[in-house]
């Protein structure tokens, strides 16, 4: 079996573009994953096709391995979100290509699933929104951006909509400084918020520290804007966090998640997949999820409902959890045909500014 094509398609999801990455075999067998990158999609989809080139096409898809070194090693320059979200692309697309080809999940290639149920949690900004996402679509629990404002107040009001059983989460998205993201963690320990998520920004790996020394009894989450195993590394092994966050569409895929949660399990860290993305992103996630001995609870955007006609993959909740998938390969078939009727739209960030006319993090 031989590679013969590889494609991407952008497809527009009301706050994003999701990127898919196709893969078709000699056989007849194709393959799907996600580089999803906000506002760097055409980047993504530039280097998918350098990949595709120069260490993909021709080859046996199944060697997995050999495929992703070529495709990290084979250029001088490597690492970074727009080379390894190409490579995260390809690499889904692949594992993919191995489950149908073998007819099992890609979770029985990964050594089994070691859990039934993948406890899940969404996006949520107000009270009423929270109570509509834990009450009637049954989520775990709800995630909530701090965006320099008032996250006390909006912790009570959430924490007053969902009851006490259901859980909260904090993202900072790394806003502060280590000595005001304290201010936010002490509010935040009130409310039994679940983790404190990029308390400070990914450069500097000793801020972690000062945040561990003034946590008020949080737990702490990061990784999601670190790319490779090697980009983890003083996380896990200084065990400055106690939830890692790699995405499959950005740290390398299934192959490179897989070796970031064991290391991390090592250290007694859970796994908890950033997941903000499109459905495939989402199938592959659950695929790890289901293998991963340390996973904890999987991130997922609410959004993927509002396009479910262009693929299928269950994402019926129970219990505020997914299903383990059974289908071979990621479990999600994309209706290629329908994709076009989303179109790729332009989509930038806009910055926050503080009030003097300062540039704030997005």
């Amino acid at each position: 079996m031989t590679v013969t094509e590889v494609q991407t398609f952008l497809v527009h999801a009301v706050r994003q573009n999701w990127l898919f990455v196709k893969i078709t075999t000699d056989t007849g067998l194709v393959g799907w994953g996600e580089a999803s990158v906000e506002a760097q999609e055409r980047a993504v989809c530039a280097c998918v096709d350098t990949l595709a080139k120069r260490s993909v096409i021709g080859q046996d898809p199944l060697n997995i391995s050999k495929i992703w070194r070529q495709m990290y090693h084979q250029g001088f320059w490597r690492g970074g979100f727009i080379h390894m979200s190409a490579i995260s692309g390809i690499d889904q697309a692949l594992w993919d290509i191995a489950g149908k080809h073998y007819g099992v999940p890609v979770y029985m290639l990964l050594g089994g699933n070691v859990r039934d149920r993948l406890k899940c949690y969404t996006h949520a900004q107000t009270a009423e929104e929270s109570r509509h996402l834990c009450h009637d679509l049954g989520f775990s629990g709800v995630k909530c951006l701090y965006r320099h404002g008032l996250l006390e107040e909006k912790l009570k009001e959430i924490r007053e909509a969902i009851g006490p059983d259901k859980d909260i989460f904090v993202d900072q998205h790394g806003q502060l400084p280590a000595a005001l993201s304290a201010d936010q963690m002490r509010a935040a320990a009130k409310y039994g918020v679940a983790f404190f998520e990029e308390p400070v920004g990914p450069e500097n790996f000793e801020e972690y520290r000062l945040v561990r020394q003034n946590s008020f009894g949080l737990r702490i989450a990061a990784g999601e804007r670190m790319y490779s195993r090697f980009d983890m590394r003083p996380l896990i092994e200084n065990q400055l966090v106690d939830y890692i966050q790699p995405d499959v569409c950005h740290c390398g895929g299934i192959s490179e998640i897989m070796r970031i949660a064991a290391h991390a399990e090592t250290y007694h860290i859970l796994f908890a997949p950033h997941n903000p993305n499109g459905p495939v992103a989402t199938a592959a996630s659950m695929q790890v999820a289901a293998a991963a001995h340390n996973f904890a609870i999987l991130e997922f955007w609410s959004g993927v409902l509002n396009r479910t006609d262009i693929f299928d993959l269950d994402l019926e909740i129970t219990d505020g959890s997914f299903k383990v998938p059974t289908r071979p390969g990621l479990g999600i078939e994309v209706h290629e045909e329908l994709l076009a009727q989303y179109p790729f739209q332009d989509t930038q960030y806009t910055c926050d500014f503080g009030e003097d006319g300062t540039v704030l993090d997005t």
